[in-house]
């Protein structure tokens, strides 16, 4: 029932949110490298937020944040290292979530630096007072 309930959450922002904000984007994007780790750094408007890559529940609460490479994928040493961030019992979602204002990174950590040419998709989710949107952005980056 909990599954069915977070999926009609999701529909229902989604098709609100991109009804009204179908072009607007709150958070813009910046990759780099530093040595052998790629780094995505994220610029959040006002009033805006971005949910973390590591959600304390990652069952029944918003998207989390996804970093998806395209083929071929490079080799990763762990996962996805982010900041503390704020950490709250969400009413709308039912759970604790882990989210960022304002500005927060990502960061993934290369077994190689061979690769010449990484590619792919931050699939993301930011909320508002109002709504949430569920949003991607494709980056590309030589190492």
């Amino acid at each position: 029932m909990k599954k069915i309930h977070t999926l009609f959450l999701f529909l229902f922002f989604l098709s609100c949110g991109t009804a009204s904000y179908s072009q607007h984007n709150p958070v813009s994007f910046q990759t780099s490298t530093h040595g052998d780790t790629l780094v995505f750094d994220a610029h959040i408007e006002s009033g805006w937020h971005l949910y973390a890559a590591n959600l304390p529940d990652p069952t029944g609460g918003p998207l989390p944040t996804e970093i998806v490479y395209d083929d071929p994928a490079p080799e990763l040493i762990g996962g996805i290292l982010e900041p503390k961030g704020h950490v709250e019992m969400d009413e709308s979602f039912g759970v604790e979530v882990k989210y960022f204002e304002n500005k927060t990174y990502y960061k993934q950590v290369l077994a190689s630096t061979a690769k010449e040419h990484i590619t792919g998709t931050i699939y993301y989710m930011v909320c508002n007072d109002e709504m949430c949107i569920p949003l991607e952005y494709k980056f590309s980056v030589n190492p």
